[in-house]
């Protein structure tokens, strides 16, 4: 797979991400009810104190990470390839995290949330044969 490929396929999931951290940004500021799609838990998993960290909303947080890599894909050196994926690889880490919080703690699962957690794996799939080519 060409480096071009790599560019393309992690700029679209971190824009799929953005879409989703978006909107959850926006619910939580706006105090609007989320559109859940099934199992309703999008409520309660957004209300619980785990959706905020030292008072910033995790999903205002995810929304800055995916657009941080976006930038550092548009700038592709070295450094920013390094970069990409050290955020996404921590990204990985802090969305396991949140996997697990909503599956053992709040015992109730945001649909939205578990998509956006789950982008992470391939934008660090594709960052990280990104970064190995370099």
């Amino acid at each position: 797979m060409s480096d071009r490929l790599l560019r393309i396929g992690a700029a679209a999931v971190c824009l799929a991400g953005i879409g989703i951290a978006g909107y959850l940004s926006w619910a939580r500021v706006a105090d609007a009810t989320v559109i859940c799609v099934a199992g309703g838990g999008c409520e309660t998993v957004q209300s619980s104190d785990y959706a905020e960290l030292l008072g910033v909303p995790v999903a205002v947080l995810g929304l800055g990470t995916y657009a941080v890599i976006l930038a550092l894909i548009a700038w592709d050196a070295p450094l920013a390839r390094l970069g990409a994926a050290s955020i996404a690889l921590f990204g990985m880490l802090f969305s396991i995290y949140l996997l697990v919080v909503q599956a053992f703690v709040i015992e109730a699962f945001c649909t939205w949330c578990v998509a956006n957690d789950v982008l992470i794996a391939p934008a660090l799939a594709l960052l990280t044969a990104l970064r190995l080519r370099s």
